[in-house]
């Protein structure tokens, strides 16, 4: 039988904070003999709204009175009560989630709904969630070829490229629209031809840019429309490099050292000042499909008729960035979603898994809201040193101020699997999820084909911390959340919950 719920998706953003109500439509999709598979089978959006200024009490703290007014305020023209939703997403991203409390905002905004899935995106995560909603992971997987989704907020632009709708590779740069704020100096239009602009504000990093470059832009003082432009120009050009392009003065070309050439903005220096965290988008070669979102994105694909019209960079970097990929436009598409946010809400499914199929040692349930870390096909049977790279990388998404948080770890394993390759799962699983047991936590495995049983066995006899669960016949998706419920029927059946961000 379907069952119709409601869905909120909230988006506080550097910039902006925004929400999507959705309803879905939910059934079982397996049959009447088969284990329940509770599915999404149709969704919808029924409200949209206002695209909202993100209150800030200071450049350290956001106001969460007024968010949360906001948010209220935003349900009762929906026409929705607190109560009627279901499930949802709150989502803090961009320079928001570096607030000092950016924590108990996202504990003020899960109270207005139900099961949320809550977190503070950090900039890797919050460049897939981007890339999945803007629609380059569906690129990808459509045409087959790499994609890289780049969303230019207004404090950091966060990079994700997608191959087959996988993630390979992340980054995230300190390029915004909202990283130099100006207000009228009262000489000129500055909304219309930039004269008279005076800065507001300035972001530290660019500050220091600037006085290191000898380009002339400071707090409390009037900014030379060159020296804007200027440094907007070196920003798009880190964009462009990020990828592996670089720019010489009459073509765009790929270079693996990122060396500076004649009339090239960008070096590996520039890159490594800009970046906010590690990157492995230098270990991937130049996409094959370029796509833009978030909120300077609109500018990119149609410019504005003012020169500021936001009274920040915004409108400026845009054009920078246009004129930085014009060598490689013919690689550049519009994606379906830009500005708009990238949650509609969260998808579940649940299954009833036998004790015949699962493995758990040493763990207290339930384990609710736990990220999951997915290995593509091709990365779940590399060398155990080149698996543990990739899923360390993957782990950091989810590290906080306490060091390595919970995550799992979903791979897709093998059919009639022998106990020669089961050996060497284990002992990849066992070196790349070695930042969560050696933090003491459980390990916590997810397997598509029938073999969790045997896998986890095998993986206690290797570790040293015993805590594990290891379940198989669960598909996930990379940014997915897992529940574990307590076990039923004398320890022999785990309830499962898979909480998908359902990205517009």
């Amino acid at each position: 039988m379907a069952e119709k719920i409601i869905s909120v998706g909230i988006d506080i953003g550097t910039t902006t904070t925004q929400l999507i109500f959705s309803r879905f439509v939910i059934e079982n999709t397996a049959g009447a003999t088969s284990v329940p598979r509770i599915s999404i089978v149709e969704k919808q959006v029924v409200y949209e709204s206002a695209i909202h200024i993100t209150p800030l009490l200071s450049q350290t703290r956001i106001d969460e009175a007024a968010v949360r007014d906001i948010v209220l305020r935003e349900y009762k023209l929906a026409g929705f009560e607190p109560g009627s939703v279901t499930t949802g997403a709150v989502i803090i991203t961009g320079e928001t989630a570096r607030k000092e409390n950016a924590g108990t905002v996202l504990s003020a905004m899960s109270g207005l709904a139900g099961d949320f899935v809550v977190a503070t995106a950090g900039p890797d995560l919050e460049g897939i969630i981007a890339g999945k909603g803007a629609g380059a992971a569906k690129i990808s997987l459509d045409l087959h070829k790499t994609t890289a989704n780049l969303d230019v907020g207004g404090g950091t632009t966060n990079i994700a490229v997608f191959s087959e709708g996988d993630v390979v590779a992340t980054a995230c740069l300190d390029v915004g629209g909202r990283l130099i704020k100006f207000r009228d100096g009262g000489s000129g239009s500055g909304g219309q031809r930039g004269g008279g602009l005076i800065v507001e504000y300035i972001a530290p990093k660019l500050e220091k840019r600037c006085r290191d470059a000898g380009i002339h832009i400071g707090a409390g003082q009037a900014a030379p429309r060159q020296d804007i432009l200027k440094l907007c120009s070196w920003m798009a050009g880190a964009l462009l490099a990020s990828i592996g392009f670089t720019k010489s003065a009459d073509s765009v070309s790929t270079a693996a050292d990122l060396t500076r050439t004649a009339g090239s903005v960008s070096t590996a220096a520039d890159l490594e000042f800009l970046k906010t965290e590690h990157s492995n988008l230098l270990k991937c070669p130049p996409p094959e499909i370029i796509t833009f979102s978030g909120g300077v994105a609109d500018y990119i694909y149609s410019p504005p008729g003012a020169d500021f019209p936001n009274m920040d960079i915004g409108a400026p970097l845009a054009a920078q960035i246009r004129s930085a990929f014009s060598g490689v436009w013919d690689r550049v598409r519009k994606p379906a979603h830009t500005i708009r946010a990238t949650v509609i809400g969260a998808g579940m499914y649940s299954t009833e898994l036998s004790g015949s199929t699962i493995t758990y040692s040493g763990v207290e349930f339930p384990i609710k809201n736990i990220p999951i870390v997915r290995m593509s096909k091709a990365e779940e049977i590399l060398p155990p040193a080149q698996f543990a790279e990739i899923a360390a990388g993957r782990l950091a998404w989810y590290k906080d101020d306490g060091g390595q948080a919970l995550a799992a770890l979903s791979i897709s394993g093998e059919h009639n699997i022998t106990f020669g390759r089961l050996q060497q799962y284990a002992q990849r699983i066992a070196a790349g999820m070695a930042p969560v047991s050696g933090a003491g936590l459980p390990l916590i495995i997810i397997v598509e084909h029938d073999m969790a049983k045997a896998l986890g066995q095998t993986l206690l006899t290797m570790l040293k911390n015993k805590k594990l669960v290891c379940i198989d016949s669960v598909s996930t998706s990379q940014g997915d959340y897992i529940d574990i419920g307590a076990p039923l029927m004398g320890g022999r059946v785990l309830p499962i919950i898979i909480k998908t961000l359902v990205l517009n």
